[in-house]
């Protein structure tokens, strides 16, 4: 919540049009949940210390896909005053599966980041 709070200066004045401008909007309002994922999975992989924090981080990112799912079965199904075109059905499709893209690619990153730092220091 505090990400969104964040970005409404940003998104403030934004104007998005055509089918590119719908998708683009759906990826804007998702990109404060892919910043949580990001920010998630580091501190997952740091806080927990054991010999397989790949594992931790899949389960994550079901949570993720999870929740994502949820939210885009919430828009789906929600009453639309003119009918949903493809172009939303992309975008709500791509602000649920992003944040779960990005906790697996920030995760593997980190993970491969400490594990390099930790053989470094021994």
């Amino acid at each position: 919540m505090l990400f969104r709070v964040l970005f409404i200066p940003l998104s403030n004045r934004l104007i998005f049009t055509g089918d590119a401008g719908k998708v683009a909007m759906w990826l804007w309002e998702g990109f404060p949940d892919a910043l949580v994922a990001a920010v998630a999975s580091i501190v997952l992989v740091w806080v927990t210390e054991t010999k397989k924090p790949l594992v931790w981080v899949g389960v994550l990112a079901a949570l993720f896909l999870h929740g994502g799912s949820l939210n885009a079965w919430k828009w789906i199904r929600r009453g639309w005053i003119t009918s949903p075109s493809r172009a939303d059905y992309v975008g709500i499709l791509a602000q649920a599966i992003i944040p779960v893209l990005v906790c697996l690619v920030v995760g593997i990153w980190w993970i491969r980041r400490s594990a390099a730092s930790r053989f470094a220091a021994s």
